[in-house]
């Protein structure tokens, strides 16, 4: 499992709407879900990987996706510190799961941290996340994790620390500065958004090895 971290997740968010292709890797509609203190390999068993497969992945680029069922993600995972992360294209299969199947456990035990920065590409960019207390929220990219329509109960103060990170980064549409041209919004906020999360969480992802298709690469069915 790829184990070394280099540079911080600001670089997604500026690929996020550009629609970049490279030849072997990720690098636009890059969909990101993590989950702290759980073991990579058992994450994507979650989202309905195989683990035979999971414990023995290929790389992502050297991973024959022609022949892979419309619906189902080719992702990759690996870990970041304490998190265990997964990299889709275009959507999130937790996400998916999380709508497919609301009030169930499975996806996240509890006292896991959850994080969820889904590109959703035919709806609108979904941003979620629950805390070790078990409470969640759900924004779209430029909202506030505070001002929801319904009240955080926030008891572990969690919701509070990454909504001032993001306040800080510009992240927030009432912090954001602009941009000289407002075609560019979307993109810089994304930018900014990524930067915050990865910075206040301590997430940061390798972005050589993304690009390059170097991280190992596991089949997730689609659930419906």
């Amino acid at each position: 499992m790829v184990g070394t971290m280099t540079g911080d997740l600001a670089w997604i968010g500026e690929h996020w709407y550009s629609g970049a292709i490279v030849k072997d890797g990720m690098r636009a509609d890059i969909s990101l879900t993590a989950v702290r203190g759980v073991d990579p390999v058992d994450f994507v068993v979650r989202l309905g990987a195989d683990r035979r497969m999971a414990e023995r992945p290929p790389l992502f680029k050297d991973f024959d996706r022609r022949g892979v069922d419309w619906g189902d993600s080719v992702a990759m995972f690996g870990r970041s510190g304490e998190w265990a992360y997964v990299l889709e294209m275009e959507r999130s299969t937790w996400h998916l799961i999380f709508l497919d199947r609301l009030g169930q456990d499975t996806l996240v035990g509890q006292g896991e941290e959850l994080v969820c920065l889904d590109r959703f590409l035919h709806e609108a960019p979904w941003v979620f996340y629950g805390d070790a207390a078990g409470e969640m929220s759900s924004i779209e990219p430029g909202d506030s994790l505070l001002e929801t329509a319904i009240p955080r109960e926030d008891r572990l103060g969690a919701f509070a620390a990454l909504d001032a990170a993001m306040r800080r980064a510009g992240a927030v549409r009432a912090t954001f500065p602009g941009c000289e041209d407002p075609e560019d919004e979307d993109e810089e906020l994304a930018r900014r958004l990524f930067g915050a999360v990865g910075e206040h969480l301590g997430l940061s992802l390798p972005r050589r090895e993304i690009e390059q298709g170097l991280l190992p690469a596991v089949l997730l069915p689609s659930p419906f």
